[in-house]
């Protein structure tokens, strides 16, 4: 019986690694771009990232301090990790997570994560040798936030510090938009919807995390920017789908100009409530990604 019981976890182990979501990414290292697969990360404390698992790993943990989690090389005897914190483990507010571990030269920066947050943080020698490279991030997106800190000798920065760096910006607080995007090029065995055809136009597939139903793929134009509202976009419906579900995505082409968004998706998710999402893409990797409006 215990053989059985054994063998029936592995098997939904197995099935659950099977089931991880992924998508195809690049990485800059020595500014070369390389291919990476990304596989998508959910913490059980509300926030959720991309790594790539063929060179890391993940442990999580919970204590009565908090929750943290840690990516760290698969292979590697190198002092290398990132540790994600919560707010409520590191026990001060995000600021001041900064001032402590820095000091008035400390230069800070700041860039987007892929979901719409930001990351605010610096670097610095650990020791007076310069071998080994100390980042500390806060990664924020409205009252939600998490402290970073990566460990990276010196050697091993165009390597396995790139690819942590990396995680960083795609970091996303809260639940998952019910419906995501990725690149459709290579997909051409799904159902195919010609929106836009220029030579500026490209494959964008649709899938659902879960069922939604009157789909609409938008056009986007900017009208207004409002402090707290962020970018307000006029729209215009340019496909409908009475429904979208896991097992049927679909293929449209779509063309990108600039650097503000010009396309979009609307839809219902099973609890009635419509959600509008920008389609965006990384400048950094040339991931597409959703961010509500």
């Amino acid at each position: 019986m215990k053989r059985l019981i054994n063998a029936l976890m592995m098997i939904a182990l197995l099935a659950s690694a099977a089931c991880a979501e992924t998508r195809e990414g690049v990485v800059y290292l020595e500014g070369e771009a390389e291919p990476v697969t990304e596989t998508l990360y959910e913490t059980p404390w509300g926030f959720s990232f991309w790594y790539d698992a063929e060179t890391f790993t993940v442990n999580d943990s919970q204590s009565e301090s908090g929750q943290s989690l840690t990516v760290y090389p698969v292979e590697s005897d190198l002092p290398v990790y990132l540790e994600i914190m919560t707010s409520n483990s590191v026990g001060i507010p995000a600021e001041k997570y900064l001032a402590v571990n820095g000091d008035d030269e400390e230069e800070m920066d700041e860039y987007p994560c892929e979901a719409g947050g930001k990351i605010t943080g610096f670097e610095k020698f650990a020791d007076f040798n310069e071998e080994i490279m100390q980042g500390f991030y806060v990664i924020q997106a409205g009252d939600e936030w998490a402290a970073a800190y990566l460990s990276c000798p010196m050697e091993a920065m165009e390597g396995f510090g790139r690819r942590l760096s990396a995680i960083l910006k795609t970091v996303s607080f809260g639940p998952l938009p019910a419906v995501r995007v990725e690149d459709g090029e290579e997909m051409d065995g799904l159902p195919s919807i010609v929106v836009s055809d220029d030579e500026y136009s490209t494959w964008v597939t649709f899938a659902a995390r879960r069922p939604v139903r009157d789909v609409q793929v938008l056009s986007l134009d900017m009208t207004g920017f409002d402090d707290e509202a962020g970018i307000i976009f006029d729209t215009e419906t340019v496909y409908k789908l009475d429904e979208l579900n896991p097992d049927s995505p679909i293929r449209l082409s779509l063309t990108f100009y600039g650097d503000i968004p010009n396309n979009g998706i609307s839809f219902v998710d099973e609890d009635g409530a419509t959600h509008r999402y920008a389609v965006d893409m990384s400048g950094d990797t040339g991931a597409l990604y959703l961010w509500e409006f």
